[in-house]
């Protein structure tokens, strides 16, 4: 038996069991968690059509990633992924609450017809306009004031269309977006969004919504 001899000890052992009791409280909450986003996924992935393949993601950020072969059009082929905050470490989650970070759903999207203009939809208060225009600085983006606190930056031969067209899915998912590329090079199209909200309404939506943006 283990015997507790100062307060130096109690309090080591207090922090062992707090950090047990997170690690299964947050493994329990995971699980629950990525069992409703993949159904939820499941309910709305026949509106892509095509062949589905599920893999599931272990490890500090747990989730699942999708592969649609022989999506319907615009698509071609698509990949979709979900990943989890690591609940099952408290400490490390609260610093990821405190910093934005959220569950977040990517999609990467092949298209039967490359574009040939580029989009760039971000957060307006963020670093990543930074970085953008900094790796494009002899062809920089022109950038607009977008809806939701994002700026829409854009170039190339129907440029101001495939921006304006973008504008109805801003609208709605806006406040969840990290990031939508719409670009020539593969993927051709890239989204990051939140899960922190949009998965209470219907996949299917959604998943029409991104498609409308590429039609």
């Amino acid at each position: 038996m283990i015997q507790v001899t100062g307060p130096i000890d109690r309090a080591l052992w207090g922090i062992v069991i707090i950090l047990v009791v997170g690690l299964m409280a947050g493994s329990w909450l995971n699980r629950r968690r990525s069992k409703a986003i993949g159904l939820w996924l499941q309910a709305g992935l026949a509106a892509l059509g095509g062949q589905t393949t599920w893999r599931w993601v272990r490890g500090i950020n747990s989730g699942a990633q999708i592969t649609i072969e022989a999506a319907g059009k615009p698509f071609r082929r698509l990949e979709i992924g979900y990943f989890l905050v690591t609940r099952e470490l408290p400490p490390l989650w609260g610093i990821e609450w405190l910093r934005g970070k959220r569950d977040l759903l990517t999609v990467r999207g092949e298209l039967r017809q490359p574009p040939d203009c580029e989009v760039e939809v971000v957060p307006a208060a963020g670093d990543l306009r930074r970085k953008l225009d900094a790796a494009n600085e002899g062809d920089a983006l022109r950038w607009e004031d977008g809806p939701a606190g994002l700026t829409i930056g854009s170039r190339g031969a129907g440029a101001s269309a495939a921006a304006a067209k973008l504008r109805p899915f801003l609208e709605h998912y806006g406040p969840r977006i990290q990031r939508l590329s719409l670009r020539p090079r593969r993927p051709h199209l890239m989204l990051f969004l939140n899960l922190a909200g949009p998965e209470t309404a219907s996949a299917t939506d959604l998943l029409r919504g991104i498609r409308k943006v590429v039609e």
